[in-house]
């Protein structure tokens, strides 16, 4: 506010100062005849108070000093032009016609000039003190900034008080091997290789306005390859404004992202428009992002169903708060509860009649489900059985299941467990939806190398051959959203997650990103473990500097499959998502269940495991 009201005095000077320059120098600097000086006194206020109503409210006040472009120049010209507006009618309303012409073009120039000069000049004071700074200290680094269009710009803003920015690269064939902001274009993007040999910078910024996945790995493997550091000027968004440092290191999800698909979000208005959505697993990773997502429709109500207190209470408060700018959700019901005690989910379904239910709660980690068994049948299968039971009753027409691909052939107990949900789900007339890894869920393998780097400067990899596949939490959840619209029943719907990503590449770029910091040592300056297939070649072992083979975990496979060869996949009308086609046939599906209910009810582990397997 203080800021605000500083500069509405300026731009009142501005208003005093253009007027009194305007008959100054119409009349050559020479003493105002007594008249015009009469004038000039009457109308002087009238000026000043119009000149900063004018500038206050075209938002020249509120605007930030420093960070003055070639956008500002259209609202200046305007509160220029519009304060002389004003005030010419009120200056000849005033002194009639006897008011001399001259003074008020000039004045319009002078308020123009003033209005500028006031605006640009924290921009001009802030980059002569990063001149004086880097005339006075050592520069730190050189950098190459890929991009030259408004993040280039940003990014140089933010690089040059502490760098020596060398110059861009920038595909525009019209900007070529001119000067950008007194700095060189080096060359297109495709010379990224070549100019790095040559100019030998220490660091490169992406700052594209759009650089996609598959050019920030090339980038990064290019640079990653000549020992030059890459970084990324993200887009512009609210955390990367005023005093923050928006560039940043590269991040794992950076290059396993993907173009993101373009759906139309009126299909989801008019499926969730009005209705009651019931969300279980609300506090886990993909269903607190469905819980975001769904926040942002103009559902009637949205019912947050979770068993931990703690991620409940966090998935609660953000939709609450409207974090990430979603806005909060009015019809919000937090509801703590456990899928595997049918009479308080029960009680849930009494209560609040869902039209829509959105089922993601799971035991969903592979290894810690093969030491659980019976936790797995429990909350797996027993517990989907609840919800289905429980739809069916309350007349619930619609319900999705959130499945894995390790229900294919499954060889473990998760997967098992989880292929069991699906035949409860189907069975019921219900359908499920399909997919592989997500980046950044709980458990994931990103967050795990990123936790085991900072513990202890290695990775371990189960697998040399292992491979899985990976989608956006973002992008998994919209394509749910959008084949649950579909509304179809006893429907298996298959994401199409691109091509598989091998588990040791991936770790070797996160070594490559992080920096080897043990050289070829395992933990406490062991060898690392080769496991499966002994020593390798002095070649390969160099390649696995900072990673060791640890072999598969129980219950886990080298290759994920999201169907069987058997099954065939059908495309529905939204890209990205396939069906399984034929028909589904729940054999002995109650004597199944109703077998599996008596071992977890005798508590007989080895039985569980030998129903779900079976």
């Amino acid at each position: 506010m203080k800021y605000r009201i500083l500069f509405i005095l300026l731009h009142t000077l501005a208003g005093w100062l253009s007027l009194k320059l305007a008959f100054m120098l119409r009349f050559y600097f020479d003493p105002l005849p007594f008249r015009y000086d009469y004038m000039l006194l009457q109308t002087l206020p009238v000026a000043m108070i119009v000149k900063a109503l004018a500038a206050d409210g075209l938002g020249l006040t509120k605007r930030i000093w420093r960070y003055a472009s070639f956008r500002d120049v259209k609202p200046v010209c305007l509160a220029a032009l519009a304060g002389s507006a004003v005030f010419i009618p009120l200056a000849y309303g005033m002194e009639g016609s006897s008011y001399p012409n001259g003074p008020l073009l000039l004045d319009f120039l002078f308020t123009l000039s003033l209005f500028t000069a006031i605006r640009f000049s924290g921009r001009f004071w802030m980059e002569a003190r990063r001149l004086l700074q880097g005339l006075q200290k050592k520069v730190e680094s050189r950098v190459l900034i890929l991009g030259a269009g408004e993040q280039g710009e940003r990014a140089l803003r933010f690089l040059q008080s502490e760098n020596r920015v060398i110059g861009f690269l920038d595909e525009q064939n019209e900007i070529q091997g001119r000067l950008l902001l007194g700095l060189p274009v080096l060359g297109k993007l495709d010379d990224l290789a070549p100019v790095l040999k040559k100019k030998n910078p220490d660091e490169v910024v992406i700052a594209l306005a759009h650089p996609g996945p598959e050019r920030i790995r090339r980038v990064f493997e290019v640079g990653s390859s000549l020992g030059i550091r890459v970084s990324l000027m993200p887009e512009r968004s609210p955390a990367s404004e005023g005093n923050s440092y928006p560039i940043r290191e590269l991040k794992m999800s950076d290059f396993l992202g993907r173009e993101p698909v373009v759906l139309n979000p009126e299909s989801l208005i008019s499926s969730l428009g009005g209705m009651t959505v019931l969300v279980t697993g609300a506090g886990g990773s993909i269903g607190s992002e469905l819980c975001r997502q769904i926040a942002a429709l103009p559902v009637k109500k949205l019912l947050l169903l979770e068993s931990s207190e703690n991620a409940l209470f966090e998935i609660s408060e953000e939709l609450k708060s409207g974090d990430g700018g979603r806005g909060a959700v009015g019809g919000l019901e937090v509801l703590l509860c456990d899928i595997r005690f049918r009479e308080d989910l029960k009680a849930v379904f009494e209560k609040h009649r869902p039209d829509v239910v959105y089922h993601a709660a799971a035991c969903k980690h592979v290894p810690m489900m093969e030491l659980h068994p019976l936790d797995a049948a429990r909350t797996n299968v027993l517990g989907t059985e609840n919800v289905v039971a429980l739809a069916k009753a309350f007349s619930v027409k619609r319900l999705l299941h959130v499945s894995t691909d390790k229900v294919v052939e499954a060889e473990g107990i998760m997967g098992a467990s989880k292929a069991w949900g699906e035949r409860v789900v189907r069975a019921a007339g219900y359908s499920c939806v399909r997919f592989g890894n997500v980046l950044g869920s709980s458990g994931s393998v990103i967050p795990l190398f990123e936790k085991q780097w900072s513990r202890q400067g290695q990775l371990q990899v189960t697998h040399r051959e292992a491979t899985r596949y990976f989608m956006t939490i973002e992008e998994a959840v919209l394509l749910i959203l959008h084949a649950e619209a579909l509304q179809g029943s006893g429907e298996v719907y298959i994401l199409d997650m691109g091509e598989p990503v091998k588990i040791l590449d991936l770790a070797k770029q996160v070594v490559a990103l992080k920096g080897a910091g043990r050289s070829g040592t395992g933990v406490g300056g062991q060898e690392p473990a080769y496991g499966q297939g002994g020593r390798k070649s002095e070649e390969e072992d160099k390649s696995l500097h900072g990673i060791e083979i640890v072999g598969l975990r129980p219950g886990e496979r080298i290759h994920e499959r999201l169907h069987t060869p058997e099954e065939k996949l059908e495309a529905t009308n939204v890209p990205k998502v396939n069906k399984l086609s034929g028909t589904f046939e729940a054999v002995d599906l109650d004597q199944c269940l109703a077998e599996l209910k008596q071992a977890v009810a005798d508590r007989d582990v080895d039985e569980i495991r030998k129903i779900l397997l079976g």
